[in-house]
């Protein structure tokens, strides 16, 4: 690959084949399992497998004109622009929890107690469930339905609404109205815009693109963190960080207006007219280009139509569904429980319990996190692979809040730490974020939108990002405060996050394949297990080799599926 981000987004491929998004996913039939019935199966697995192979090789396209390329570039990454209002929102409250002025409107005490700590978790929880709700049910009617364009639209001005009635709020419930309002918002554009994305940036820049997101993400938690510094002592200072949502909402959803729908969704829709011309300007006016890859995105529709789409019965009862969404709910579950939210939402109150003050507590967290997800979205993620930053990740985030905890816990007045252990834990919160945006911040949204079946693809990201916002996020917003606020301490909440870490890293190991270099559709079989013993394969085939069940099927090195001597138990041409 290109030694360079500017190489690799200008080039546009590599000499290799590299697929559009669009001719990635291209036959539903060799994505996902379905009814026999629905499509005949030849006798021979491994022949069926190296003809569609065969066929998907054909189909791979060469987009590689320069300046269709650096459309879809700046397209992509004004979608992206939608991670700040997940970013700000995370990041804005953390510093506006100690404005003096806000916690007079809160009625809180100078030092948290168990009231002003259940409140704070409230706060925050009104934004993760509005967003785990819209999560969950914006994929299927919104997202799929009206199309991406209008529910980003929708996101972006429900996000405004929530943060002007936060920053008008004169009580505490209806600052917690405004943002279950901007969270519902979040909850549509976070399911939006990465199925935007994917349909239209080309498979070798989509790690990158989707690296755009998360560093928008860190973004803006860095800007939220600069501006709390420097309002911090004003009367409406809390009101001034959380209107900035409005501006970043409103001005979103009127950009919004001047981009295309996808042309993906535009076929399936019927409006092949528009869907070419919209791809030809996305191809750098090559129409012969886009009428080809329209014809290939129109066959995997028809298919895609034959075989059916999943209900939401066959997620949770085909085993081969239900397996790999509960894995994708894990990853997402581990990306928030491990602490980076109540680093990020709460680290001013952690930093203030420590006596640690200043711009460097403020910012400094907020700035690596943006330089690691830089790092790992955008020269490491295509070079060393999701597999090996996820398990390394997770153990130097692990490392980082163990030592952080010992050194706040063995202090001899733990309110008031000395210089040196200051900085010490400062440094160690520091390179917990940096650890976690070069590794798990992008890299948990990458993977479960990499190794989902297009025919639950919709439904299983909407479940595994309702994981994230619902479970992950309110669990971690109740019990941060009360563990800051209680016996435990900052020293205790620091240490129990670097166990959790811990703990996860085993998981990354044993059950998070390789996916960098493959097509969407070469991804799925390396997650085809229904039973024990298959389970017990895809863990060996971990171990051995990275690639899961794809160590069974025989994934070859140029990322084409070669299934001699398969089990015809584990692979058929539909579950394929």
């Amino acid at each position: 690959r290109p030694g360079t981000l500017l190489d690799r987004l200008s080039r546009g491929t590599s000499s290799g084949d590299c697929s559009t998004p669009m001719a990635a996913m291209s036959s539903p039939a060799a994505v996902a399992p379905h009814a026999t019935a629905a499509v005949a199966v030849p006798a021979d697995p491994a022949e069926a497998a190296e003809a569609s192979s065969s066929e998907s090789s054909k189909g791979s396209l060469d987009v590689g004109n320069q300046q269709g390329n650096m459309r879809v570039i700046f397209l992509c990454i004004f979608i992206a622009n939608t991670g700040f209002f997940h970013g700000y929102d995370n990041g804005v409250v953390s510093d506006v929890f100690t404005m003096p002025s806000f916690r007079g409107m809160m009625g809180w005490p100078e030092v948290d107690d168990a009231a002003a700590a259940f409140e704070k978790g409230v706060t925050v929880n009104g934004f993760n469930i509005g967003a785990a709700i819209s999560a969950v049910l914006a994929g299927h009617f919104i997202v799929d339905k009206y199309g991406r364009r209008p529910a980003l639209i929708l996101g972006s001005w429900l996000f405004a609404l929530g943060g002007l009635v936060q920053s008008a709020a004169m009580t505490a419930w209806v600052l917690i109205l405004g943002r279950l309002i901007a969270g519902i918002g979040v909850g549509i554009t976070s399911s939006a815009g990465p199925a935007y994305i994917a349909e239209v940036a080309p498979s070798n820049i989509r790690g990158a693109m989707v690296g755009i997101y998360q560093s928008n993400i860190c973004l803006a938690i860095a800007g939220a963190s600069l501006l709390n510094y420097f309002d911090q002592n004003m009367q409406m200072g809390w009101r001034i960080s959380l209107g900035v949502q409005v501006l970043l909402g409103v001005v979103t959803a009127i950009g919004l207006i001047f981009c295309s729908e996808t042309p993906r969704f535009l076929q399936s829709a019927g409006r092949t007219e528009e869907a070419l011309k919209i791809l030809t300007s996305l191809r750098g006016g090559d129409e012969q280009v886009a009428k080809q890859e329209l014809d290939m995105v129109q066959a995997e529709l028809e298919e895609e139509k034959q075989i059916g789409s999943a209900t939401w019965a066959e997620v949770f009862t085909n085993p081969y569904f239900r397996n790999v969404v509960v894995l994708g709910c894990f990853v997402q579950f581990f990306q928030i429980i491990t602490g980076i939210n109540a680093m990020v939402s709460f680290g001013g109150t952690l930093f203030g319990r420590l006596g640690v003050t200043g711009l460097l507590s403020a910012l400094a967290p907020a700035l690596f996190f943006l330089l690691g997800n830089t790092i790992g979205g955008f020269f490491l993620v295509d070079r060393l692979g999701r597999r090996s930053l996820l398990i390394w990740g997770m153990a130097a985030m692990s490392l980082t809040m163990i030592v952080g905890g010992a050194v706040a816990l063995s202090a001899d007045d733990p309110d008031h730490l000395s210089e040196a252990a200051g900085y010490t834990v400062i440094a160690m919160v520091v390179g917990y974020m940096f650890s976690f945006g070069i590794s798990w911040g992008f890299g948990a949204w990458l993977y479960i939108s990499e190794i989902m079946p297009l025919r639950v693809r919709g439904k299983a990201v909407g479940l595994c990002t309702g994981m994230n916002w619902g479970p992950a996020n309110v669990i971690s917003a109740f019990i941060t405060p009360v563990m800051i606020a209680g016996p435990m301490g900052p020293g205790g909440t620091l240490l129990f996050f670097g166990l959790v870490s811990a703990a996860v890293v085993p998981f990354a190991f044993l059950c998070l394949p390789e996916t960098k270099g493959r097509s969407l559709e070469e991804i799925t079989p390396m997650f085809r297990f229904a039973s024990c013993t298959d389970f017990r394969s895809f863990v060996r085939g971990n171990l051995r080799t990275g690639v899961g069940m794809g160590s069974d099927a025989g994934v070859a090195s140029k990322g084409k599926l070669n299934l001699k001597g398969a089990s015809t138990s584990n692979f058929d041409l539909g579950s394929a």
